[in-house]
């Protein structure tokens, strides 16, 4: 009987719940002499120890970082994309090749470089405005009668009425030779002028070798912004003048609101900029004094004859048309009055489209019931 209750207290302490090795028991004693049951997933090798070292490891001496990446200067072709800059075939790339370009073959400083690839491509987009020109002298002859149809377009009942009144604006614009496409032609700088922003505060940021010190008088430096506002003056009281001249087509035609609105748009303009690189504000100044050139050239009669131009109308006043507005209030009520009529239009048209399902419904259901 010993033995069959030493057999079970053996099996009882063989059981998992003990997995300890570390029981305290007299040596001389069987019971407690035998190992525990356990497996060890450690490994029974103690990891290889790194040695400590009281010096740091030698890297590369970033001194000679800046070395290797501006190994090349900016009068070199490739400098650009040396440095990260003139990749793809954008537009911000494409100036910025233009940029480069210019400023090595040129030898000119990097405030004349952008002065030069400024007029370079207003020069290229001149025709385009010649082109806009012409359309929008055809387009202020036929204005008045133009007016007189856009009123009876929002007064118009019902779609029938609005197709008739489409019909003879197309007459209108045949008439008088205006092409649409034409209208939008002077957009297409919006583009290269969204380049030549990008690309010029990014050099700017970098900054690119020459842009600290190749800059013009109070301007040395074409990375910081302007100190004095100088240049913010100029491209604000150029678009201003440019707007008094009609425009870069030299023949635009705004309601009193809107030109007392455009004379402060650039003076909000001169806050939102007083910030940017010196750089940017260079050709948004060059890029101005262009457009007011080009709207004198444009408003010029003996150029305009030079080039078999129409001269523009002078606008004259039509009882059927809507009186402009002259100050905030009477423009916000014209606005009000539109957008409602344009909503009871609207509601008018739905009501007459759903009397008329209805009729049709009635009569398919009468002549149903007859067959019937």
């Amino acid at each position: 009987m010993f033995r069959v209750g030493l057999a079970r207290s053996t099996r009882t302490l063989k059981s998992p719940l003990i997995k300890t090795g570390s029981i305290l028991a007299p040596s001389s004693g069987a019971l407690f002499t035998q190992k525990p049951n356990f497996v060890r997933f450690n490994s029974s090798q103690s990891a290889p120890s790194s040695e400590i070292k009281d010096a740091l490891t030698s890297f590369q001496d970033p001194a000679n970082i800046p070395e290797q990446v501006t190994s090349m200067t900016s009068d070199q072709i490739g400098y650009l994309e040396s440095i990260g800059l003139g990749n793809g075939y954008g537009p911000t790339a494409l100036v910025e090749h233009l940029l480069e370009y210019t400023h090595v073959y040129t030898g000119l400083p990097w405030w004349g470089t952008i002065v030069a690839a400024t007029v370079a491509v207003r020069l290229v987009l001149f025709p385009l405005y010649v082109k806009a020109s012409a359309n929008g002298a055809k387009m202020s002859h036929a204005k008045p009668e133009l007016d007189v149809l856009t009123r009876e377009m929002r007064e118009a009942a019902n779609v029938n009425q609005q197709s008739m009144v489409r019909e003879k604006q197309k007459g209108i614009m045949k008439k008088y030779d205006v092409k649409l496409s034409h209208m939008f032609l002077p957009f297409c700088q919006f583009p290269i002028a969204y380049g030549f922003y990008r690309s010029l505060r990014t050099m700017a940021e970098y900054p690119v070798d020459g842009f600290s010190s190749q800059g013009y008088a109070w301007f040395q430096d074409l990375s910081v912004a302007d100190p004095y506002l100088g240049l913010h003056v100029i491209s604000a009281g150029m678009v201003m003048l440019m707007m008094r001249l009609g425009g870069e087509t030299g023949g635009q035609t705004l309601s009193p609101f809107l030109k007392k609105a455009m004379y402060f748009l650039p003076i909000f303009g001169l806050a939102a900029t007083m910030h940017f690189p010196a750089a940017v504000v260079v050709y948004f100044a060059a890029n101005s004094i262009f457009s007011s050139l080009q709207s004198f050239l444009l408003k010029n009669k003996t150029f305009r004859k030079w080039r078999n131009l129409p001269d523009f109308a002078k606008p004259k006043a039509n009882p059927g048309a809507p009186k402009p507005a002259e100050t905030f209030s009477e423009w916000k009520d014209q606005f009000m009055d539109q957008l409602n009529q344009g909503t009871e239009n609207k509601v008018r048209q739905n009501q007459e489209k759903a009397a008329a399902l209805q009729k049709r419904k009635n009569r398919s259901q009468g002549q149903y019931i007859k067959k019937h």
